[in-house]
């Protein structure tokens, strides 16, 4: 699948407080993405991840109320999973140091132009390809696209949901390790705190799909991938 393709499957959150600057930059990523979301400071930010849990974050620098550093710091509070992306007019190589420091994953200084985004939409392929692959076959008659949201069984085609895609993400990057109750509510519900009967119902729903034999429940813990 070409990236063009790709990123027709994912979404993207801008963080702008700028009205003229958010909505030239918002045209411009619609032609890319599936969904983009749009928020007017740092706070609202928050507001719209946990709302959407997007797969990118763009945000800039200098905003009121509250800035891209402490945007960024909140997602990680988060254990968001979201790829970052620092837009911003200054040049400031403290400023640079700090976005490396803080783990963010692009900096792109302003006027942002098409070949700049792609360039970023690219690495951010590289980065989620390197941490899990488009496509993980668990035997020989059951593989999950993660891209296309859908499991291929004895090949038949079955379509996966937003969340049922999230927590299958979650279980397959590392294999061999227990996903908690705590890491699953963070990476599919953000912040709001989701009872454990609504983990169970996905995992019930998955199980139908995958069959009842790869994920399994490690009591008091959370979930695995066998």
């Amino acid at each position: 699948m070409q990236i063009l393709e790709r990123l027709k499957t994912k979404s993207i959150l801008l963080v702008e407080d700028e009205n003229v600057i958010r909505d030239n930059i918002a045209s411009m990523l619609k032609f890319f993405f599936k969904d983009v979301y749009t928020a007017i400071d740092g706070y609202d930010g928050i507001y719209k991840y946990e709302e959407h849990l997007p797969d990118i974050v763009m945000t800039d620098l200098k905003m009121p109320n509250m800035g891209g550093f402490e945007l960024i710091e909140e997602l990680k509070n988060r254990s968001s999973s979201s790829y970052t992306i620092i837009v911003s007019a200054h040049t400031d190589t403290e400023l640079l140091i700090k976005a490396i420091h803080d783990g963010v994953d692009r900096y792109i200084i302003k006027p942002v132009t098409e070949d700049e985004l792609f360039e970023a939409f690219e690495s951010y392929f590289i980065k989620i390809d390197k941490e899990l692959p488009q496509i993980i076959k668990l035997n020989q008659n059951l593989s999950i696209d993660f891209d296309k949201a859908q499991v291929l069984l004895n090949n038949i085609e079955i379509h996966l949901n937003k969340k049922e895609v999230q927590l299958l993400k979650l279980l397959c990057t590392d294999i061999n390790k227990t996903i908690t109750y705590e890491d699953i509510e963070y990476q599919i519900w953000g912040s709001s705190s989701m009872s454990l009967s609504a983990i169970r119902s996905i995992v019930r729903d998955l199980r139908k799909k995958l069959g009842s034999e790869y994920v399994i429940n490690i009591s008091g813990v959370g979930y695995r991938m066998r």
